[in-house]
């Protein structure tokens, strides 16, 4: 199933995005691709589990997210480029990463692979997890 494309979070990772961890070890991320601290939202919680393709070719228009989405990148490249501090990104398959709380992001599919995310979204229940940007 795909989500329409204002829905996805796009990424930021620690410093550097992650590998794949050995089986039986876990990775830990504690900041953003932009070095936030990863905060959990107060009181209740909905855990929502996505896996998404963006093919060849494909982009994300600029969007946000009031709460940290952790992603795994299952396949392909995706450019991340955060519209607030000009960090631009490149996260491919293996990478485990957290997006950024409350910066503008967009991306594009680096190549000729489609792009697979697995994406993790914690808020409170109901809440909007992306926010798209309007002009």
């Amino acid at each position: 199933m795909k989500a329409p494309l204002f829905l996805l979070a796009l990424i930021a990772a620690p410093a550097a995005a992650q590998v794949p961890p050995p089986v039986g070890r876990p990775v830990a991320l504690d900041a953003t691709l932009t070095g936030q601290p990863i905060r959990a939202p107060v009181g209740d919680l909905q855990v929502t589990v996505s896996q998404v393709e963006l093919p060849a070719g494909g982009r994300l228009s600029p969007h946000k997210h009031p709460f940290a989405r952790v992603v795994n990148v299952l396949s392909g490249r995706l450019k991340v480029t955060n519209l607030d501090t000009g960090q631009v990104r490149e996260v491919a398959a293996g990478d485990w990463v957290v997006d950024a709380v409350e910066q503008w992001h967009e991306a594009v599919v680096v190549g000729d692979e489609p792009v697979r995310l697995l994406t993790i979204d914690q808020g409170p229940p109901g809440a909007a997890v992306t926010i798209p940007r309007t002009p």
